[in-house]
């Protein structure tokens, strides 16, 4: 599995900071980098508000972490990745496949 982990990635998580309105501010803060492997999953184009909307999704698979975090985005190059879901696919705690939608920025 090790020689499969190509591509580096970003891990940032997201911080709240209380707002003058009384709601909170998200920004993500870096954590670390990620050996990863980043397939290409879906391609789908679909209309909204007249214009043409288009999702990429992705399967990252990185070593198994305790510590992953429940909301989380990685920075792949250029390209931001929002992880949707992560699972360990055989449950013997040696990778987590992680299920991501690039972010359009």
């Amino acid at each position: 599995m090790i020689g499969q982990l190509r591509s580096r990635l970003g891990l940032y998580e997201p911080v709240e900071t209380p707002d003058a309105q009384g709601g909170v501010s998200i920004s993500w803060q870096f954590k670390r980098l990620l050996w990863a492997a980043v397939e290409p999953k879906n391609y789908t184009e679909k209309r909204e508000n007249g214009r043409l909307a288009i999702t990429q999704t992705y399967r990252v698979t990185i070593r198994y972490r305790t510590d992953f975090p429940e909301r989380a985005r990685l920075m792949w190059g250029s390209r931001l990745l929002r992880v949707i879901a992560a699972s360990d696919p055989d449950t013997r705690g040696e990778r987590l496949h992680l299920m991501c939608e690039e972010e359009q920025q």
